[in-house]
């Protein structure tokens, strides 16, 4: 904030957190599996804190893969600080690089990822 004569003349925007949830259906997995595993993802980010109101879940469909991911990245790249949860790297795999590259292209995006861990 720069203050001019007592006058507040502009004030920094207040950083916003966006919290992406990322999961990919796998061919075995029933719809009460997708169900539980959404579930699971979501009480992970509210233990770590997370407003549930305010996160986004991506799910990607086998048949459109990488629109789901797409989609994410794009607002991945506004201003802010931003977090994208996945139950595990597995999730990331088929995305045209491997899971720790794109690992590596989030740290480097200054995206910090959190791994669940199984959640269904």
């Amino acid at each position: 904030m720069t203050i001019t004569n007592g006058v507040d003349m502009e004030a920094d925007a207040p950083t916003r957190t966006f919290v992406a949830i990322y999961l990919r259906e796998h061919m075995m997995m029933t719809a009460g599996e997708m169900a539980r595993a959404q579930k699971g993802l979501l009480a992970f980010a509210e233990r770590k804190g997370y407003d549930l109101d305010k996160i986004e879940m991506f799910v990607e469909k086998r048949e459109t893969v990488p629109d789901a991911f797409a989609r994410m990245a794009e607002k991945l790249s506004g201003p802010g600080e931003h977090v994208v949860i996945v139950p595990g790297i597995h999730h990331l795999a088929g995305l045209g690089d491997p899971p720790l590259a794109v690992l590596a292209a989030f740290n480097a995006d200054g995206v910090q990822v959190l791994i669940a861990g199984h959640v269904e």
